[in-house]
């Protein structure tokens, strides 16, 4: 009795603390609304108006619409049976096969290229025998050689190129148009009209109730990127005159944050002045290198000139040619405010910019950045996620 009575506070300790740690929410499960949310749409809005995306549940609406959008495309798929581009498609295929059969390889490379490979050896053959280069007289037997292997490779190669390129225009063109269309209406039917949407939506009604029935507020906290992700950022934070507090709260806040980036602020300038060392020394060694390179080139163009004048000296026909975080947002309005404030806490004037520069970049917890929300999932399409991420590592 005494242990459950423990465990039964820590219990109410922990609700507590959980509900304390969201301001404008109101208990700590789910309101009736955002259980609905949940079920439906698979998301979840707070008082703020930011959508939470929870991952493993699709809801109802997506699967539903996803159904609705790809019954949609096979439709289309089918009617591309009933529609002209189809068959204009099947006969440029089979034209261009036919064009590259017949013209290409049976009268471009086997008809027209056999007589060439003749006449071209043989011209070969003749000239060599008239310039009488050594080895002559095997020029034509050499010749006759040439054309025959080339005439076999020719025949041979071009008899299969046309008859492949006819059976392609005459079966595989038209068997590809009349079956695409087919298949992807059928798995557009089959599998993402009906199997994907039943296994979502049934997954959903096995996991949402439990999750709406059980699950506590959301909170930006408790957002990881992965499993629950902000969807949009919801209203913006309101602008209006500091109270007194709320200046005092910006103040210790651009304090803290002006303490707690120090240590960063401190190794990025060590990065300036290192970097700053070495662009120095480059550029003395660029400078270096620009000036011994002027020097050679100056000794190399004196070089010049001492051979040209040797030349011209030496030489008569040189002679001759050389002669010539916080609610309500921080605002632009509330800087005279907090300058004055930090100014009484005698804080020098360059650490109050760089207070200033601070709240400006982190000025309030509910404006948060949209993050990619990832695709739905159920356990079927995890499992392929799962197979084929296996598969890119074994293969890899």
């Amino acid at each position: 009795m005494i242990k459950k009575l423990f465990y039964g506070m820590l219990l109410a300790v922990a609700v507590c603390r959980t509900t304390e740690a969201i301001p404008n929410e109101q208990g700590y499960f789910l309101s009736w609304e955002q259980k609905k949310e949940l079920m439906c749409l698979g998301r979840i809005q707070d008082s703020r108006g930011t959508w939470y995306d929870v991952w493993i549940c699709p809801g109802y609406v997506p699967p539903a619409t996803y159904a609705r959008k790809s019954f949609s495309r096979a439709c289309g798929n089918f009617g591309e049976y009933f529609e002209a581009n189809k068959y204009h498609s099947l006969k440029e295929g089979s034209s261009a096969c036919f064009d590259w059969a017949l013209h290409e390889c049976g009268m471009g490379f086997a008809i027209k290229g056999i007589p060439r490979a003749w006449g071209s050896s043989f011209d070969k053959a003749n000239e060599r025998t008239e310039r009488r280069v050594f080895g002559w007289w095997m020029a034509y037997p050499w010749a006759f050689f040439e054309s025959t292997v080339e005439t076999a490779f020719r025949g041979a190669l071009g008899a299969v190129g046309t008859v492949g390129g006819v059976a392609t225009g005459l079966a595989v063109v038209p068997a590809y148009h009349a079956l695409d269309s087919a298949v992807a209406g059928v798995w557009n039917l089959g599998v993402n009209t009906i199997i994907i949407p039943t296994v979502g939506i049934t997954w959903n009604t096995v996991i949402s109730p439990p999750l709406a029935l059980i699950g506590q507020k959301p909170a930006v906290s408790r957002v990881d990127g992965f499993w629950v992700t902000v969807v949009n950022a919801g209203r913006p934070p309101e602008q209006r005159q500091l109270t007194p507090e709320e200046v005092r709260v910006f103040s210790e806040w651009g304090l803290f944050l002006l303490k707690e980036t120090q240590p960063y602020a401190s190794r990025r300038e060590q990065v300036d002045k290192t970097t700053g060392v070495k662009c120095t020394e480059w550029q003395e060694e660029i400078k270096a290198a620009q000036m011994q390179a002027h020097r050679v080139k100056e000794s190399l163009t004196g070089e010049e000139r001492a051979h040209i004048r040797d030349l011209i000296a030496t030489n008569g026909m040189a002679a001759t040619f050389v002669n010539p975080a916080f609610t309500p947002a921080y605002g632009s309005g509330c800087e005279t405010e907090i300058r004055r404030y930090l100014m009484l806490q005698n804080i020098p004037n360059p650490q109050i910019d760089q207070i200033l520069m601070l709240l400006r970049t982190y000025q309030s917890s509910a404006i948060m950045t949209p993050e990619s929300v990832r695709k739905k999932t159920d356990p079927l399409q995890r499992s392929a996620e799962i197979i084929e991420k296996s598969a890119e590592d074994t293969f890899r």
